[in-house]
C-alpha cells in the first residue's frame, strides 16, 4: 500500500500570542489559564515531545514561566516527564477531553454511512471538520478502498485558506464572521495576501454558483480535493470533502463527478437530520 503521509505539518498557527487574544478591558479572561492551555497545544504527533526551552520558543512565553506551567501541568497529570531526558509529553489526563467530545459529536453516527459510500465510489478519502481558529479539524475520516490512501487521522489539521475544507468553511459563514477571519487570515499571511484574497474570492464565487469549494494543489502540492458545509442545529458549521492525490482524483474527475456526489452527500445528510 503506498500512503501520502499528509500529516508532516504540525499547525503551528494554533499558537496565537495571548495578547493577540485578551482584549484588555476584558476582566474575565484568566491569562494564566489561557497561558497552560496554549502550552498543552504545542504537542502534535510531529512533536511528541518538547522540553521547556522549545516550548518557551513555541509560546513565545518567558522559560521561568514555562517551568512553573509544566510543573503544574504534570502535577495535575495532563503532562508527564520522560524518565531519560528532561522533555515533557502529553499524559492520560488529556485523553478524556478529547474521547468526551468525540463521543458528543452527535452527528457521526448518520454521516458515517453517507461518507463510506462516496469513499468507495472515489476511492478516496471522506472527512468531516470543523473550525479550530485558522485551521480546519477533523472530527471524522473514511478511507477509501484503493491501494493509494491520503493519511488523515481524527484530530488532524488544516489550513482554511488553502484547503477545500477551509474555503467552504468560509463561504458558508455569516458576513461578519467571515469579514473577521478573513481579516485574521490576512494578518497571519500578508506577504501572500494578493495571491490568497484572489484564490479565496474564487472559492466564494464557486460555492455560491455550485454550492462547493475546490483545492487543486493549493494545500499541498498534487492533491486534489472539493468540499462542501452544512449547519447543523448542535454542532454548527460542519465541512465535507473528498480529496486523493493528483493521480487518483484528477481535476476534471472532481469537477465533473465527484463534486456533485459530495453535493448530493450533503443533502442526504441534510434530509436526514
Amino acid at each position: 500500500m503506498t500512503l501520502f503521509d499528509t500529516t508532516s505539518s504540525a499547525p503551528l498557527e494554533l499558537l496565537e500570542p495571548i495578547s493577540e487574544m485578551k482584549d484588555q478591558s476584558d476582566r474575565q479572561f484568566v491569562t494564566a489559564l489561557a497561558r497552560g492551555l496554549e502550552l498543552l497545544r504545542c504537542f502534535t504527533p510531529q512533536q511528541p515531545r518538547l522540553g521547556n526551552q522549545e516550548l518557551s520558543q513555541l509560546t513565545g512565553l518567558p522559560k521561568g514561566t514555562i517551568t512553573r506551567l509544566t510543573y503544574t501541568l504534570v502535577k495535575l497529570g495532563y503532562l508527564k516527564q520522560s524518565t531519560t531526558s528532561s522533555k515533557y509529553q502529553l499524559a492520560a489526563g488529556v485523553l478524556g477531553f478529547g474521547y468526551t467530545m468525540m463521543s458528543n459529536v452527535s452527528i457521526n453516527h448518520l454521516i458515517t454511512p453517507y461518507m463510506e459510500e462516496l469513499a468507495d465510489y472515489a476511492n478516496s478519502a471522506v472527512a468531516m471538520a470543523t473550525r479550530d481558529r485558522l485551521m480546519m479539524v477533523y472530527l471524522n475520516v473514511v478511507q477509501g478502498s484503493s491501494t493509494t490512501t491520503m493519511r488523515r487521522n481524527v484530530g488532524s489539521y488544516l489550513p482554511m485558506h488553502s484547503s477545500a475544507m477551509g474555503r467552504a468553511c468560509l463561504a458558508s459563514m455569516p458576513p461578519a464572521e467571515q469579514d473577521f477571519i478573513m481579516n485574521a487570515i490576512r494578518s497571519k499571511h500578508d506577504k501572500d495576501w494578493s495571491k490568497t484574497k484572489s484564490s479565496l474570492e474564487q472559492a466564494f464565487k464557486d460555492y455560491e454558483d455550485f454550492g462547493y469549494c475546490f483545492s487543486f494543489g493549493d494545500w499541498q502540492k498534487e492533491v486534489n480535493a472539493v468540499a462542501t458545509a452544512i449547519m447543523h442545529p448542535t454542532e454548527g458549521l460542519l465541512t465535507f470533502n473528498c480529496g486523493a492525490p493528483s493521480f487518483v482524483l484528477s481535476c476534471t474527475k472532481i469537477e465533473e463527478d465527484i463534486a456533485p456526489r459530495l453535493l448530493h452527500m450533503k443533502y442526504n445528510i441534510e434530509s436526514s437530520l
